[in-house]
């Protein structure tokens, strides 16, 4: 049986455990206005290594303006739900731009582009994509990206999503 000893002990203990709970420090956004970042899926269909440069930032950062550029080469035929097929020893270059909206780690991420296929620079294809996605910068640089993208296709719309991960740098 519990004593009057051991509930004065349990109570002491309880109100100094609300005292002593954890703080999250203040999030301090990094300064970099580069990214590059690897995409698995995304504009490229099987996967790219992109750069990406901030073009205009607010001054609370509420609003970001951000052009991406990357390149994917798929060494083996692929094929994938009898919707996106990709030949081998092609090329794919995506070009987009987006918003990034939001205050903090979390941001919103709207916008568009395109992707060159080719596999020998003559013959070309270009498939114009959207892009609407969630971005979390972290303080420590990293990025991470989770990207829905309709691309449009002889007419038709091919849904696709894109993952990826990188890192916040500055020339400086």
């Amino acid at each position: 049986m519990i004593t009057k000893k051991y509930w004065g002990k349990l109570l002491i203990l309880a109100t100094l455990c609300n005292f002593l709970h954890a703080q999250e420090p203040e999030y301090r956004a990094p300064q970099g206005t580069n990214n590059w970042f690897v995409d698995l899926g995304g504009p490229a269909i099987f996967y790219s290594l992109n750069y990406e440069k901030y073009l205009y930032r607010s001054y609370n950062e509420k609003y970001t303006w951000a052009a991406h550029v990357g390149l994917g080469y798929n060494p083996i035929n692929f094929d994938i739900l009898n919707a996106v097929y990709l030949e081998r020893n092609m090329f794919m270059a995506p070009f987009s731009t987006s918003i990034l909206k939001g205050e903090g780690k979390e941001k919103l991420e709207i916008g568009g582009g395109f992707t060159l296929f080719t596999k020998d620079f003559g013959n070309n294809e270009v498939l114009p994509h959207a892009l609407i996605g969630l971005r979390v910068m972290e303080s420590n640089h990293v990025c991470f990206r989770l990207n829905y993208m309709p691309f449009w296709q002889n007419g038709a719309v091919m849904h696709w999503l894109g993952i990826s991960l990188g890192k916040n740098f500055s020339f400086k």
